[in-house]
């Protein structure tokens, strides 16, 4: 073998795992690029940890429809599967998907993660990483009464959500019935 040859082996044996990590990187960057964007109203609390990074921990703040006489209600945030009325990215309602129930007006159907990072409970909570400004920033904005916290979230189509930003505005006043 020529040493030219030799040297054209080793440089391919060397870029080869380059090469796959390149491609495995495209992958996911696409994936993460697709779905569809929906906002989440979230409830905030932030007992962060510096030494563990900077990020925003938030309870979702489901909204559900108004029980009907004799139903009652499983909390969504126990559910491993909601389905979400509403025109994206407004959500509506939600209800947990059971698995005899008619999906048909279901806009999506979010499905909890599994073996997520101990901050991520299924449906109940997530967690949003930031820059360690931005993540004060955004606490202080989430414990503000007067702010509605909305978790932007991307679901991808086999039901599974990723947050891409938070947003906030003013809180909807209460509503007094008469």
């Amino acid at each position: 073998m020529t040493p030219a040859r030799h040297r054209l082996i080793l440089a391919a044996a060397l870029l080869l795992p380059l090469a796959a990590l390149l491609a495995s990187w495209a992958m996911i960057h696409r994936q993460a690029q697709q779905g569809e964007d929906w906002l989440i109203p979230i409830e905030g609390y932030d007992p962060r940890d510096l030494l563990r990074g900077h990020y925003v921990r938030y309870r979702y703040a489901w909204p559900t429809a108004p029980l009907r006489e004799g139903e009652s209600r499983v909390d969504p945030a126990y559910a491993s599967a909601l389905c979400v009325t509403g025109i994206a990215p407004h959500i509506r309602t939600v209800r947990p998907v059971s698995p005899t129930d008619a999906t048909g007006d279901c806009a999506i159907i979010l499905r909890a993660t599994l073996g997520a990072r101990q901050e991520v409970r299924r449906l109940e909570s997530g967690i949003f990483y930031a820059s360690q400004g931005q993540a004060i920033a955004l606490s202080r904005k989430l414990a503000d009464p007067r702010l509605q916290g909305l978790v932007r979230v991307r679901v991808r189509a086999d039901g599974v959500m990723r947050p891409v930003a938070l947003d906030f505005r003013p809180r909807p006043k209460p509503q007094v019935a008469p």
